[in-house]
């Protein structure tokens, strides 16, 4: 996108704030690859990667080079922008680069667009191997796993879903979200928009949306609303209300 064009969606101050939902938000910080806003009257953010508007670059020969070097941070904060190299001839290197030698997280963070950009087996194999190896937090491998519409996909996320309902964890009280109980969801909504009947797992979806966490009775709501008429919509954002 031009950086006119991103002014279209973000209003006229981009790069120096940006309207999202009615709510300005001035640049709280701007790092290689990614501009951070934050409103501290709505306690509101928004993160834009700097390879929408082309304002930052890489090449695949940079990224192995520079790679080893980068921090945990750096590493995760490249993985969150670079959805828009989407198209660019090399991005295709720079995913399997990242599957083959990133952390599990980083993993994650790029499975829609391993998912998108690689040929179909490919990119099914980078992500069962990725979702076996991961301890947690596996929601963006299995929505990946979802996207790809591999023969194989819906075999192997029954298998993750039952793998997360036998966890003891599955049910514990957390401040903010149960992860475990987080992914299932996640990996009902990919079986779900696989074509696998909703009425299989509505047992599973009640259960969920009783959680003792609030913040996975929000995801089920959110995720899985559209799919059973008994859970309510989501309350739409508020910002500049």
């Amino acid at each position: 996108m031009s950086a006119e064009e991103i002014r279209k969606s973000f209003g006229q101050e981009y790069p120096a704030a940006v309207t999202v939902l009615g709510v300005r938000m001035p640049l709280e910080k701007e790092s290689r690859f990614i501009r951070s806003y934050f409103s501290k009257e709505h306690n509101a953010g928004a993160q834009i990667s700097k390879f929408q508007d082309g304002t930052a670059s890489i090449a695949f020969d940079e990224l192995q080079r520079e790679w080893p070097h980068w921090s945990g941070a750096e590493r995760q904060e490249f993985c969150s922008a670079c959805n828009w190299l989407h198209g660019n001839p090399e991005f295709p290197d720079m995913l399997r680069y990242i599957m083959r030698v990133g952390h599990h997280l980083e993993q994650s963070c790029i499975a829609s667009s391993v998912a998108a950009a690689l040929p179909q087996d490919e990119a099914f194999t980078l992500l069962k191997e990725a979702l076996e190896k991961s301890p947690t937090q596996t929601a963006n491998l299995t929505q990946g796993i979802a996207l790809s519409k591999h023969p194989s996909a819906v075999a192997l996320l029954r298998e993750h879903l039952a793998d997360l309902w036998s966890r003891p964890d599955l049910w514990e009280p957390d401040p903010f979200t149960n992860w475990t109980a987080f992914d299932a969801t996640c990996c009902i909504q990919g079986l779900l928009e696989l074509g696998q009947s909703a009425s299989e797992f509505e047992e599973k979806v009640q259960s969920l949306s009783k959680h003792a966490c609030e913040g996975n009775r929000n995801s089920c709501v959110t995720f899985l609303h559209e799919h059973y008429e008994w859970l309510p919509k989501p309350e739409a954002p508020k910002f500049g209300a």
